[in-house]
């Protein structure tokens, strides 16, 4: 491999900055603006994820005498192989999301779309349920466990403001199903009360909406109820102000330990909003387009995933 670390040095930074190699003669400027908005194409975390996936391939390629890009089907197959001894189907849709991406950004033809390596997946797929490795889901924050979070912090929500703001964030993230990221770009003007006391969130990204065109969503009066004393209890709040002031991952564990210390257990997580909205919804015999609208989901298949148990149990009308 002649110029395998040119090759991962241009990669390495593909991967980090989402940024095809340019003309040298665009002026600096144009070079920048055009670098951050391939950077902005995709979420932080998902870059961060596609940078650990894409050091691990080329890792593995070095060692055994491949090319990382433009690769082989056959050696990604193997690759891939050789992960599925000791991670789960999560790390290796990474992993071909990653290698997929980096051969996209080059200009070169994507090898994980080859029917070598999609059979190979099928296969790790079948290997895993049959050994019982299914992927676990969030607990959500269904009524109930908004109901019983709602008890344990209540009684300091009043008069501790890290209360105050944990109970608005699991109620807000209940109702709207927001993603962490979504949560943690709450301004206080994206918040507008209703007549009936409900309120109204605006989510001017989201995963899904990489262009920012923007969405509405409800909130129950509870919620408006719980961010009404977390913005008494802070007193003037600007309206570009962060509504919960904590990034995505310090939300996921604010919500887990809110969950434990309400005798809810493990389980909880920043996606149970997400989980616990889908399934309170079904619940209420919502139509599943409902259900993706909240949820902003493009396609019925995660609403399916998340309520199989409300699903099935609907069986139970007619037996």
């Amino acid at each position: 491999m002649d110029n395998a670390y040119a090759t991962q040095a241009r990669i390495g930074n593909l991967a980090e900055r989402g940024s095809p190699i340019l003309p040298a003669a665009i002026d600096h400027a144009t070079r920048a603006r055009l670098e951050d908005a391939f950077a902005a194409s995709k979420a932080p975390a998902t870059r961060r994820a596609y940078r650990a996936a894409w050091a691990s391939w080329t890792a593995w390629a070095g060692t055994h005498g491949v090319s990382p890009l433009p690769a082989q089907p056959e050696a990604v197959a193997a690759y891939l192989a050789s992960r599925a001894a000791t991670a789960g189907m999560a790390t290796l849709r990474m992993a071909t999301a990653a290698i997929a991406a980096a051969h996209g950004l080059a200009g070169e033809a994507n090898p994980c779309a080859d029917r070598i390596v999609k059979t190979a997946m099928q296969g790790f797929a079948r290997q895993a349920a049959a050994a019982g490795h299914v992927a676990r889901q969030a607990s959500g924050l269904t009524a109930e466990a908004v109901a019983a979070i709602r008890g344990a912090l209540n009684g300091r929500a009043d008069a501790c403001q890290l209360a105050a703001r944990d109970m608005a964030l699991v109620a807000v993230m209940a109702d709207a199903g927001l993603r962490r990221s979504e949560a943690a770009a709450l301004e206080w003007r994206d918040i507008e009360r209703e007549a009936d006391g409900s309120g109204r969130v605006t989510i001017r990204r989201s995963k899904t909406d990489q262009e920012a065109d923007g969405a509405v969503f409800a909130v129950t009066p509870a919620a408006m109820a719980d961010l009404d004393r977390l913005a008494s209890m802070r007193g003037e709040c600007e309206p570009g102000a962060p509504v919960f002031g904590v990034c995505d991952r310090q939300i996921a564990r604010r919500i887990a330990a809110a969950a434990k210390a309400a005798g809810l257990g493990d389980g909880f997580s920043g996606h149970s909003g997400r989980v616990g909205m889908a399934q309170r919804m079904t619940r209420n015999g919502a139509p599943a387009a409902a259900v993706m609208r909240q949820g902003r989901w493009q396609s019925a298949s995660m609403v399916a995933r998340y309520t199989r148990n409300e699903s099935a149990g609907e069986a139970l009308r007619y037996l």
